[in-house]
């Protein structure tokens, strides 16, 4: 026997036994709703915490949440936030929902055109709201969400934090009309200290005033997105720290990360306060992967690139899920999930049957709780877009279990040498494929494409019926396509004279 493993063993046994206790202790009385609280980081890199390899920084309180519940190492998100929370709130993918980006670019001379719906003529609306319209609304009044799964359950619920939806941020008018009970007001990105302390101190104050209901809470923070806007003495504690050298993690950054790990604390030790942490079902994780300047940077360690990518780095994301009596503590899931599994999960944590005449594209991760596993699936990704700042063009995704499929179908970006800059980046108006075996090769250095394929065309395969089976949008030929300006500079001029007659 290996005496290593003694103290999880340990842990292990330990947690059975006592559920097992408490259920035959308890066999007369029906178990109580848990509360839910979902924590929810903007852009927080991979290696942002201290347990997944944050060499600057601890933060014991996100890690906390991991090491009295369970890590899940292969959970998948969107490349970016919006469609990401689109994903929590429905249970669906944004091949079904349709909402694949933020605020969409405008490439008027690239190869292919997005898919996008005509902008709104309404008088007077802003700018970066037209944009965003010409993108499905995938949370309307009337749509099925977690929001009114729970709220039919009997739990109150609020976000307090980012929405970044179709509205950029909710009013508590509108966020009524999606079933929050309680919504705070707008976020401001040049303010994230104020408003994550702000968004801290409304969750807080929801859950003691809803202490004897089960309730839902989304807290998402606007930090740790840029720009990373810190009080001058955190500036100067973190330089002083650093003493000139440049961290593989900005400093801002890290200020950031360390506010932001102090507001979970102050969540868990409300929770602990009020008597309710045995009783919650707490979720902590990040919306998409960190900016990455280069290809393998340090804040997304091991992974490659980042956010807006379809690369690891940019979709593989923490995630740690804290449930007293039902996770054994300490544990750790490499089974991949994705963010349309909460739905389902949180309905069946609830007691509530999801509505049948809403398609879910995720499943319930109560099996995993238990250390079991799920059915075998692939996981799909979609972003029919262009983002010249990601290097990203229109790309199709399908993780099988340890096989990864990246296959741009009509242009490509490639990056000369390590680091991602204008200088660096250059346009390829020809197909790419890639194939990466994630368990031998997470960092995804060694494509297996022209030797595996079969794989390839199998997977491609898969991924075309599973687009035609939920009607996934794809790009069509641009009539307007200028192999001399394709892409690079195009978008931002074109928002500039579109802004301007807008006006």
């Amino acid at each position: 026997m290996d005496f290593s493993t003694l103290p999880r063993l340990v842990k292990v046994i330990s947690f059975f036994v006592i559920l097992a206790l408490s259920a035959l202790s308890g066999l007369s009385a029906a178990p109580s709703k848990p509360n839910i609280v979902f924590l929810l980081i903007d852009d927080m890199p991979y290696a942002g915490m201290s347990l997944t390899g944050n060499p600057y920084l601890d933060t014991p309180n996100m890690d906390r949440i991991a090491k009295e519940g369970m890590f899940f190492t292969r959970a998948y998100s969107q490349p970016v936030c919006g469609p990401s929370r689109a994903d929590i709130m429905t249970g669906q993918t944004a091949g079904r929902h349709g909402r694949t980006d933020n605020v969409p670019g405008v490439h008027p001379h690239a190869l292919m055109q997005e898919p996008l719906g005509p902008a709104p003529t309404k008088p007077g609306l802003p700018f970066d709201l037209v944009q965003s319209a010409r993108l499905p609304d995938a949370v309307r009044p009337d749509t099925y969400t977690v929001v009114r799964a729970l709220q039919s359950a009997g739990y109150k619920t609020a976000i307090s934090g980012k929405w970044h939806l179709e509205e950029g941020h909710l009013t508590p008018a509108q966020a009524r009309e999606l079933g929050f009970d309680f919504c705070n007001e707008s976020a401001d990105r040049t303010r994230p200290y104020r408003d994550t302390q702000r968004f801290t101190d409304d969750a807080i104050r929801f859950m003691r005033e809803n202490r004897s209901h089960p309730f839902f809470l989304y807290l998402a923070t606007v930090a740790v997105h840029g720009p990373h806007i810190v009080p001058p003495e955190d500036k100067a504690r973190w330089a002083e720290k650093f003493q000139g050298k440049t961290p593989g993690i900005p400093p801002d950054m890290l200020a950031g990360l360390e506010f932001v790990d102090a507001s979970v604390g102050r969540v868990l030790d409300a929770l602990n306060e009020l008597g309710l942490a045995d009783n919650t079902l707490i979720v902590l994780a990040s919306d998409n992967g960190g900016v990455a300047k280069t290809r393998y940077s340090e804040a997304n360690r091991p992974f490659r690139e980042g956010k807006g990518t379809h690369y690891e780095g940019g979709v593989r994301v923490p995630l740690a899920i804290r449930w007293p009596g039902h996770i054994p503590p300490d544990s750790s899931c490499d089974v991949p999930v994705q963010f349309a599994d909460f739905l389902p999960t949180f309905c069946e944590a609830a007691g509530v049957t999801p509505d049948s005449a809403h398609p879910l594209d995720g499943v319930s991760l109560f099996p995993l709780f238990a250390q079991g596993t799920l059915p075998d699936r692939s996981l799909f990704l979609t972003f029919p877009h262009y983002m010249r700042e990601y290097a990203a063009t229109p790309v199709r995704t399908v993780i099988q279990n340890r096989y990864k499929l990246i296959w741009h179908p009509f242009d490509h970006i490639e990056i000369d040498g390590d680091k991602i800059s204008d200088r660096t980046l250059r346009y390829v108006a020809e197909p790419r494929i890639e194939l990466f075996d994630l368990l031998e090769d997470p960092s995804e250095r060694q494509n297996l494409a022209q030797k595996m394929p079969g794989k390839v065309a199998e997977l491609q395969k898969l991924y075309e019926e599973w687009m035609e089976k939920i009607g996934a949008k794809n790009p069509v030929p641009n009539p307007g396509y200028d192999p001399a300006d394709p892409l690079f500079n195009a978008r931002d001029a074109e928002l500039k004279k579109q802004k301007r007659s807008a006006e």
